[in-house]
Parts: C-alpha cells; sequence; structure tokens
C-alpha cells in the first residue's frame, strides 16, 4: 500500500473513533457488532482471527465479545493506530504493523478474518482478496464491512448525499485534515458495488457470501467462506 496512505492514516489516527462515531451517527460499532454475528450465526467459533486494516481495535473488540477465547491478532499498516488499538485491548491481543498486501503470516493460518472500511484503500481490492484467502484456513470466514458502490435509485441518492457531504465536511472538521477525507469521498466513490466485489470474492477462493445492509446501503458486510 502506498506511503501517502499511510501516512495519511497515521495523521488521522488521534481523531479515527471521535470521526467514525460522528460520520456514522453512532452506529458504526453496532455494524461491527451486528457483522461479527452474522458470522456467527451458524455456530461458527473461530480459534485464530486475523483484523485486516485493523485501525484502533474496534472490530477486535466485537470479535472477543461474539468468541470468548478467541485470539485476535491485530494488522494495521499505519503504527499510531495500533498504538492506539493498544490503549483499548492492552495484552488481550497481538499488534503488528504490516501490509495488507504483503501479510507475514503462512498460509491456511486463521480461522476468520475481519478487514472494515480497510478494503477499499487497498491499492488493489483483488491483490487483497487474494492474500485473505491465502492467510485463511479452507471452511474459515472473511468478514468484511465497508462502502460500497450503491445501485439503486433510492441508495445512490443516500449514499451520494453521505459522501460527498458529510464524509468530507464532517470528517475534515473533526480530524481539522481535510485532505484526508477527501481522499475517503473519492475512494468510497470510485469503490466496486456489492455484486462486484462478491464477485472478486467468489473469483479468488471464496464461496457461500452472505450479505447485510445497514443505513439505507450506506455500509454493508459480507461474509464468505474460504474454499
Amino acid at each position: 500500500m502506498s506511503q501517502a496512505i499511510q501516512q495519511m492514516f497515521a495523521r488521522i489516527a488521534p481523531t479515527y473513533d471521535q470521526a467514525n462515531h460522528a460520520l456514522s451517527f453512532n452506529k458504526d460499532i453496532l455494524w461491527r457488532k451486528d457483522a461479527v454475528a452474522l458470522a456467527a450465526k451458524d455456530g461458527f467459533k473461530p480459534r485464530q482471527a486475523l483484523d485486516l486494516c485493523a485501525g484502533t481495535g474496534d472490530f477486535a473488540l466485537a470479535a472477543q465479545a461474539q468468541w470468548p477465547g478467541v485470539t485476535v491478532t491485530l494488522a494495521d499498516f499505519a503504527k499510531p493506530m495500533l498504538s492506539l488499538a493498544q490503549g483499548k485491548g492492552g495484552a488481550s491481543f497481538n499488534y503488528l504493523q504490516a501490509d495488507a498486501l504483503k501479510l507475514p503470516f503462512q498460509d491456511f493460518s486463521f480461522d476468520a478474518l475481519l478487514c472494515g472500511f480497510g478494503v477499499r484503500n487497498l491499492d488493489s481490492a483483488e491483490a487483497g482478496v487474494k492474500e485473505m484467502a491465502r492467510v485463511l484456513k479452507p471452511g474459515g470466514k472473511a468478514v468484511i464491512l465497508d462502502f460500497f458502490k450503491p445501485t439503486g435509485f433510492l441508495t445512490k441518492l443516500a449514499y451520494g448525499f453521505y459522501v460527498s457531504t458529510i464524509l468530507p465536511v464532517r470528517g475534515g472538521a473533526i480530524s481539522k485534515d481535510k485532505d484526508a477525507y477527501d481522499y475517503l469521498q473519492k475512494s468510497a466513490k470510485g469503490f466496486l458495488s456489492l455484486d462486484q466485489f462478491k464477485a472478486l470474492l467468489e473469483k479468488n477462493g471464496f464461496r457461500d457470501i452472505e450479505v447485510q445492509s445497514y443505513t439505507m446501503g450506506v455500509a454493508a458486510t459480507l461474509v464468505a467462506v474460504r474454499k
């Protein structure tokens, strides 16, 4: 992943949680809990999980609450994000600064993989999905929560207003970093639709994909099983 994007996330780390809560109207924590619950609904209980593009660790905390006893490794390329995550999770998690496209793990290392609002910031979504498939065990699950480009008329309206107005204005005001949230607006607008991302998962080693949308389609979770 590019050094410029790494530096941007390092800059906004101190206000990242505050901005996320404000931008989602305090729904982002619930979205993560719902995403993990969707993966767990059939009794799925991983022992080793990877929180990829982990940010400040909220997805890892949701996984730990859903699956007591799971060992979670948090990986993020921005060290300040991991420092904040360690302040929340302490010694209950493993922490590693790593590039999502070049993970330092052996094949089939994890039973579950979480990625919240990270795939649209990768230099290549397909390369990221391939790396996810590589480190997941067969039968393991990837839980991906993000903003996907909408296709329905009403969701297009809601999404367009959100990413063009709320995201850059509120995010820039909270972080005092307008450039960062202008970039995040562009990355959201330029990302794949749910159907396109689902096809990418199916092409690169995943099956049995479930989808759950939130807040008129502004955000969505995909849970995919590694073939």
